[in-house]
């Protein structure tokens, strides 16, 4: 027996609607359950309670502020300029907008209760044994990332023993690998209405409308052509926004050149496929992919087209991977894949933890694989109809999304190029990580001088992605390639209770540039701390201590430090002309910038 809770509040219709859904007719994906449905008329959990508005709570929040600015403490701001508020309630959703559980936020397949398809990336340098291994552990497609110099016999000894019932996706197709999978299927004897995969063609190839009319005719029905490559943009450095008005222009240009070619446009929509990246923002993730699904909608509701379901393939942004400490990348992969998964996508690649050091080994693609299977069977996700539906806080941020992305697209259909506004956005995601406010866990953050070394056969880097992690992966390389290992003396000034932490916040900073520290033990007087910098023998110093301590005794350290053959002394905190130091390290500083600094210094 299952019973539902329904309001007699506004939001009751919105309930009774859902329950529709999920129950149509006492039925569950065709099984008979019994339920009923409770009105809170006669039980109602809230009811010895006064309703209470925002601006009561609004009075207790200014009592925690005590006048610092509500906006400044409590509201942020993505990189597309969308604010995003502390608490949403129904009036920052109003719910004109389309059911949640429904189209266009969710796909006929998944509203049947259909799980999302668990796709692994591959290539030749990873092989046919790792094919294989996670077809048997549970993968339910292959995406093969090939290119036109693959020979059809190579091809076919990479999908050597894979069944002709699992799908094969090329990403990207180059003409010569979509002949050699048209050819493999034929010398297996697949019959065309039975294969499955895509071939990856960019929607803006003049030949994309030739190749559908051939797709069509040949039957091959469930073969995907062309797919909307919206996450190169994100892994360029483009906003959600940007990333959703670049995909969406390119699915028109595609239909525009099936119109032109004279192709009914609703099997045309049909064989194609978007694809998005999923970061480590799960908010953002879910909410520009409902967005996505609502603006292909509007799309083809414009072209005629019966509102078509969007075919969404979500992968992992590479733009996050580390190659530092790459083990964190299982979280930011598994925070990503579950927000795919909730977001609606139809098809998720989760990216091994050590892709962006070279060639993923045995476990890398297994903990990427098992951790969608982790999601889908034992976690249940894919049994939640558009989870996030409902939710002020993601209505709210995709009507905002999908706001901002159909204004852009607009500008790009009046010929704007989003090449400069995507740099822009790079740009300043990449002051905030030099400036830790978009921490990187083990690499600006927390960083492990003593990992040990993670070695993968090479591969060759793609230029188009821009890791936010590789400016201070570039420091750490060239530390570690320094003859000598390099550190900096801590000249910690008063007790623990007094200096720890800043000496720790030093430390922290220094190690993302691969300088190890040492002293920091706490000394009394500055002459103190620089005797024991002479004794260390490291070329640098940084004083640490309070604001308290630093009134008193900061010049005087760091002119000690000077006269004891220092030839470069930091201070940790605000810049102060009145201590003399070379440089200043603080909470909220260019620590990239200061970090350059010290290997200059060093000759680095």
């Amino acid at each position: 027996m299952i019973v539902l809770l329904i309001g007699n509040r506004p939001q009751v219709a919105l309930r009774k609607a859902t329950a529709r859904l999920l129950f149509q007719g006492g039925k569950i994906e065709g099984q008979d359950v019994p339920f009923r449905v409770v009105s809170d008329a006669v039980m109602s959990l809230a009811a010895d309670f006064d309703p209470a508005g925002r601006d009561q709570w609004m009075e207790l929040v200014e009592q925690v502020l005590r006048g610092a600015p509500f906006d400044k403490k409590l509201v942020g701001t993505t990189y597309d300029d969308i604010r995003i508020q502390p608490l949403y309630t129904g009036d920052d959703h109003p719910g004109d907008s389309s059911l949640p559980g429904a189209a266009p936020f969710t796909r006929g397949s998944r509203v049947a209760g259909g799980a999302w398809q668990v796709r692994q990336a591959h290539s030749r340098a990873t092989g046919n044994r790792a094919v294989l291994d996670d077809l048997r552990g549970g993968a339910d497609a292959i995406e093969l990332h090939i290119d036109g110099e693959t020979s059809l016999e190579e091809l076919e000894e990479l999908l050597d023993g894979v069944p002709a019932t699992v799908p094969i996706m090329l990403a990207p197709g180059s003409e010569a690998a979509i002949w050699h999978l048209v050819d493999l299927w034929d010398s297996r004897g697949v019959a065309r209405d039975k294969a499955l995969g895509g071939f990856g063609m960019d929607p803006r190839d003049p030949a994309v409308a030739e190749a559908v009319a051939n797709t069509l005719s040949r039957n091959y029905r469930n073969v995907l052509v062309a797919a909307v490559n919206g996450a190169r943009l994100a892994d360029q450095g483009a906003t959600e926004a940007q990333e959703l008005a670049g995909s969406l222009a390119d699915g028109v240009a595609y239909l525009r050149a099936c119109e032109q070619a004279g192709l009914d446009l609703a099997p045309a929509a049909d064989r194609l496929e978007f694809r998005y990246a999923a970061g480590v923002d799960q908010f953002l993730t879910m909410a520009k992919l409902r967005a996505a699904r609502r603006l292909w909608a509007r799309v083809t509701e414009a072209c005629g087209i019966e509102p078509a379901a969007q075919r969404q393939h979500a992968v992992t942004a590479e733009a996050m991977m580390t190659r530092r400490d790459p083990w964190v990348n299982m979280i930011r992969t598994t925070v990503a894949c579950f927000a795919a998964a909730a977001g609606g996508a139809d098809a998720i690649t989760v990216s091994p933890y050590d892709s962006a050091i070279g060639v993923p080994d045995p476990l890398g693609l297994r903990i990427a694989r098992n951790t969608q299977l982790l999601l889908r069977e034992e976690s249940h996700l894919y049994q939640v109809i558009d989870p996030s539906g409902g939710s002020y806080y993601i209505e709210s941020l995709t009507d905002a999304l999908t706001t901002a992305a159909w204004g852009l697209f607009q500008e790009l259909e009046s010929g704007a190029s989003l090449s400069e506004s995507i740099d822009a956005a790079h740009e300043a995601r990449s002051r905030d990580v030099a400036t830790r406010r978009l921490p990187l866990t083990g690499v600006s953050e927390f960083p492990d001088l003593d990992e040990p070394a993670v070695d993968r056969p090479p591969v060759a880097p793609d230029s188009r992605v821009r890791r936010l992690a590789e400016p201070f992966e570039v420091l750490r390389d060239a530390a570690e390639a320094s003859p000598s290992l390099l550190t900096a003396f801590l000249a910690s000034l008063g007790t623990i209770t007094v200096h720890t932490a800043r000496t720790a916040f030093s430390a922290n900073l220094l190690a993302a540039g691969g300088i190890g520290a040492v002293g920091g033990d706490g000394y009394d007087t500055p002459s103190e701390a620089a005797s024991a910098w002479k004794a260390s023998g490291t070329p640098i110093a940084v004083v640490c201590s309070s604001d308290q301590m630093y009134e008193e005794h900061a010049a005087a350290a760091v002119s000690a430090l000077r006269e004891a053959g220092c030839g470069y002394v930091l201070l940790a905190g605000r810049p102060d002309d009145r201590w003399g130091a070379d440089g200043y390290i603080y909470m909220g500083c260019d620590a990239l910038a200061a970090l350059c600094a010290i290997h200059e210094r060093l000759g680095l």
